[in-house]
């Protein structure tokens, strides 16, 4: 009798544990080795399992394997429990069965589809068994649908649902809901460091070196550090370093500020395994999802300080301080260093770079020292500005005579709606009298103009009041974040970097040494001396 020199296929996926025992790896092994025994024509030579491979594909280690064996004629038999084991895509499963097994002259059998490919196939088999992997197929579209939806409904309710958190965080060890982030203490620090680095002025590689200098673990090697087993394939070394595209990836991430964004890729369908990018419009973002570990405040300024030409110099470590700040006030281009002295007795001064470069601009230059003082007293004033605009908004209480505006506005609001009421119910008692001949139709319709009008212009007034109620009731000491930004560099004695990119948004120079400092916050701030000054008024004409 021939041998048949068979191999046991094996396949247990995540979705298929579910289902039960009877799915499990080793109950296929049982019967599948009891079908052999029964068999004397099958000789068993090898066992391949799949443990926690999709069949929707064939991409699998073991399958692989197998075909190799199939290749080099070490086996030429094939046993699977059902074809829901081989795989569950339909057109692939054909493909193999109809063409490829029966080309390579390959045996294949399926235990309880009852199936042997050697055997004689009557109609019933031929409408039988490709109606079976369509079932396997669809079950496993069924079965794509519900994960999909399980995990959307997720990301919409702000749960994470990454394999890993991000650097910086954990997630929660809540039985109950392992899908929430909280702050890693030890590294959120690092991430705190890498964001005062760049506001330093450290370009992301110079971070990167320092880093890797000062022994720090890079994301992938401390997460495996504590017991995560984790890898990636932005690994390039057997020990993974900090890199450049990592510090990038970093400072240029929401989650730090609490904003969880979600959705970024997806798979068109649950056959095609390569992930598509989802448009920004399109993604789930949720904002003050979990705590954060960066200022809003620092992280806006980082994501501005990218977008800037700010290159380090040769042989320094961080860009010069006002390096994407400083601009030419004739043509826009960034202002750059030059020394016009000697190297034991430098002279530096800024200039457009348009101007060296013959492009037309008639340019603006000044000395280092000069602009850098200018700006140290420039900064330092509108510190006490802020400072001393705190103190007057912190004396805005329960004034008097802003609770008489309140109050004043409040009656006319109420006044407003009684006659908006009123004139609703006399517009739906035209119709009433239309239909009962007490009006005519072109009358009908001439008053109907007239209090459709008369609602909206009512309308338009009750917005504006409550505009305005909203307005003199929202105290700004309520917003004083950007109040704050000021604050924290009240005591400074010298210019740093990052002193320069956290309040100021430009520095413009003109030719005739004028030079415009435009802050950060301006427009708060301008909305800030807007109420201050409109309560004022408000106080003199109560008093008067």
């Amino acid at each position: 009798m021939k041998k048949f020199k068979t191999s046991l296929y094996l396949r247990l996926s995540k979705e298929d544990e579910k289902v039960g025992e009877s799915e499990s790896i080793v109950n296929q092994k049982i019967l599948l080795k009891n079908f052999i025994k029964s068999n004397e024509d099958l000789e068993l030579v090898s066992i391949k399992i799949d443990d926690g491979y999709s069949g929707s594909n064939f991409e699998r280690p073991a399958f692989k394997e197998l075909m190799e064996d199939v290749r080099n004629k070490e086996i030429n038999c094939i046993v699977v429990k059902d074809f829901s084991r081989f795989g569950r895509d339909f057109i692939e499963v054909g493909k193999y069965l109809e063409e490829i097994f029966p080309f390579m002259n390959v045996r294949f059998i399926s235990v309880n589809d009852n199936y042997d490919s050697f055997k004689s196939k009557d109609l019933t088999d031929n409408l039988i068994i490709p109606f079976k992997n369509l079932l396997n197929d669809t079950y496993l579209r069924d079965i794509s649908l519900k994960v999909r939806s399980s995990i959307y409904a997720k990301i919409d309710k702000g749960e994470y649902i990454g394999a890993f958190a991000t650097y910086g965080y954990l997630k929660t060890k809540d039985e109950n809901n392992k899908n929430v982030l909280i702050v890693d203490e030890e590294a959120s620090k690092v991430v705190k460091d890498i964001f005062k680095y760049r506001l330093n002025g450290l370009s992301a590689s110079k971070i990167a070196i320092k880093l890797n200098e000062q022994g720090i673990l890079s994301p992938m090697e401390y997460k495996n550090s504590i017991g995560l087993k984790f890898n990636t394939s932005f690994r390039k070394n057997n020990r993974g370093k900090w890199t450049s595209q990592t510090i990038f990836r970093i400072l240029g991430n929401p989650v730090y500020i609490g904003t969880l964004e979600q959705k970024k890729y997806l798979k068109p369908n649950y056959k095609i395994k390569k992930t598509i990018i989802v448009p920004k419009d399109d993604r789930v973002i949720i904002e003050n999802n979990h705590e954060p570990i960066i200022d809003k405040d620092v992280f806006y300024t980082v994501q501005n300080l990218m977008l800037r030409d700010t290159r380090v110099a040769p042989n320094k470590e961080k860009v010069y301080l006002l390096s994407g700040i400083a601009i030419c006030g004739e043509c826009g281009s960034n202002l750059i260093r030059k020394n016009n002295g000697t190297k034991d007795k430098p002279y530096i001064y800024y200039v457009c770079s348009n101007s060296k470069n013959k492009k037309g601009c008639i340019g603006a230059n000044i000395s280092q020292d000069k602009l850098e003082k200018i700006i140290f007293e420039v900064i330092k004033n509108q510190i006490d500005n802020v400072i001393q605009i705190e103190n007057i908004i912190d004396g805005v209480k329960d004034a008097s005579y802003l609770s008489q505006k309140i109050e004043k506005i409040n009656k006319f609001i109420t006044n407003k709606e009684k006659e908006l009421i009123k004139y609703k119910s006399i517009k739906l008692k035209l119709y009433e009298d239309l239909k009962e001949d007490i009006l005519t139709q072109k009358d009908y319709e001439e008053f109907n103009i007239l209090y459709t009008k008369k609602i909206e212009l009512i309308e338009k007034e009750i917005t504006k009041y409550r505009n305005e109620l909203n307005d003199i009731s929202k105290n700004p000491k309520d917003e004083k974040i950007w109040i704050n930004s000021f604050k924290k560099y009240k005591s400074i004695n010298s210019l740093n970097r990052e002193l320069v990119v956290s309040l100021i948004n430009e520095i413009k120079v003109y030719n005739n040494k004028n030079i415009e400092v435009h802050f950060k916050y301006d427009d708060e701030y301008k909305k800030v001396l807007s109420y201050l000054k409109e309560l004022n008024s408000l106080q003199v004409a109560c008093n008067g």
